[in-house]
């Protein structure tokens, strides 16, 4: 539009400088012929007048014409840029339709996913609700079926609980013979000879069965030459002693750490092992595994746990 605009202004801008050189050019005026002497005159020319020639004013008329001109073609010019404008102004509204008419289809994309994801998430919960019911189904008829076997078979529960007692009885019985050969062994260690250590206090050492605690034994030397010792337990795994082996000089003590443990309400003792030093006082532990028979008695303490 805007090549077609001015080539309509370079066309008026011809026609108008053409209708200018031809309608308004100047007219020249004829001159008049020069007048011939008659006879018998003097033969002096004549010198002719030099008038100036006029040239023609424009009219208003062509004045006219030429504001004309220009007006209209000042108004083609913005007729031009109007229509430029107004098809810019289209082509921009129909973009933007454009970009709606996709914005709206994306939307509608969109929504469609949505509710198809909806649908899936339904009928997975569906089918899950289903698996549960199934499996719940199940479940009751395998109750059913074991209530349906409990009552056929009550006596068969009563000869199977019998059996268990007798065999928890049958594995309480050898470790009950285990702690009564420990306890003899102890007491046998030293034969009939007096010990030769004393324990403060004699026992029994007190306890309480729910609660963790600990309590002191103070060993003393009673006789005139280096005694070394060891502590065994009837319990190992309720109690615990520190120091298990140890050595006295002559009138020397000793504290001796007894530890409870949370167990079950019962009662037991510790047997102090006592022999005259012989070797090494610091490899005591080897020196007693070569003792045969110790030169002093056993001494024992008891204690309770209630």
């Amino acid at each position: 539009m805007a090549i077609d605009s001015l080539g309509l202004f370079a066309i008026l801008l011809i026609f108008s400088s053409f209708w200018i050189t031809v309608c308004g050019g100047k007219k020249k005026k004829k001159t008049a012929p020069k007048p011939t002497q008659p006879p018998g005159k003097s033969t002096e020319t004549a010198v002719p007048l030099n008038t100036p020639e006029k040239t023609p004013e424009k009219t208003p008329e062509k004045k006219k014409e030429q504001t004309d001109t220009l007006k209209s073609l000042d108004k083609s010019k913005k007729s031009g840029t109007e229509g430029e404008k107004k098809e810019e102004k289209k082509e921009e509204s129909e973009m933007k339709k454009e970009e709606e008419k996709k914005e709206e289809e994306e939307e509608k994309k969109e929504e469609s996913e949505m509710k198809k994801e909806s649908e899936m998430t339904k009928n997975m919960s569906k089918v899950d609700d289903k698996k549960v019911e199934d499996k719940k189904k199940e479940e009751k008829k395998e109750e059913e079926k074991e209530e349906k076997k409990e009552e056929k078979k009550p006596e068969e529960k009563k000869m199977s609980a019998e059996k268990e007692k007798e065999k928890k009885e049958e594995k309480k019985s050898p470790e009950k013979e285990k702690e009564k050969k420990a306890e003899e062994k102890m007491e046998n260690d030293g034969g009939n000879e007096k010990p030769h250590v004393s324990a403060d206090p004699v026992g029994p050492l007190l306890f309480k069965a729910d609660q963790s605690s600990q309590s002191k034994v103070v060993l003393k030397n009673i006789h005139d030459k280096k005694i070394m010792f060891k502590i065994k337990l009837s319990d190992n795994v309720s109690f615990q002693v520190n120091p298990v082996f140890g050595v006295l000089e002559p009138g020397k003590t000793v504290d001796v750490a007894v530890t409870h443990r949370k167990s079950t309400p019962k009662e037991g003792k510790l047997v102090i092992v006592n022999t005259v030093l012989t070797g090494d006082e610091k490899k005591v532990a080897e020196l007693f595994k070569t003792v045969t028979k110790p030169t002093g008695g056993a001494l024992t303490v008891k204690w309770s746990a209630k």
